[in-house]
């Protein structure tokens, strides 16, 4: 064992104190995610939105609707994806398809900045995620009951 142990007290106190701060940190990205899906659920924009890309996401099993997670957690993070996914009620198998295709291309913006640091291939290593998680969606959809 090395230096001195920690009161448990302290450790608890801890840990609690992390765990708000992390619960506080995930609340401001999945809370308004969730409220302006919700209220664009509630006007014309989204049911165009999803008739307009339906094709695509048929083909993955989803409904249309299923584009507003998707650009979100392609655009911004996954907890994006998740605070708009919730008012959707997608069934538990949209979901874990959902969850394959944003497995893959999830953050492109910011993930995109980076690679751009390092490599001149970096729109090839873009399309290859949104396209391996495209097929990924459409393969889960064949194979999945």
């Amino acid at each position: 064992m090395r230096g001195n142990p920690v009161p448990l007290s302290a450790a608890v106190r801890a840990g609690v104190r992390n765990g708000w701060t992390a619960a506080g940190l995930l609340a401001r990205v999945l809370i308004p995610a969730y409220v302006a899906v919700d209220l664009l659920a509630r006007t014309p924009l989204i049911p165009a939105a999803a008739d307009a890309v339906e094709p695509l996401t048929r083909l993955m099993g989803l409904p249309g609707e299923a584009a507003v997670p998707l650009v979100a957690g392609a655009l911004v993070n996954l907890y994006a994806a998740i605070g708009a996914m919730a008012p959707l009620g997608l069934s538990a198998r949209e979901v874990t398809i959902l969850g394959l295709v944003l497995g893959i291309c999830h953050g492109l913006v910011l993930e995109t900045a980076v690679i751009r640091q390092v490599s001149s291939r970096w729109p090839w290593l873009v399309l290859a995620r949104v396209g391996l998680g495209f097929l990924a969606g459409v393969l889960l959809h064949r194979v999945m009951p």
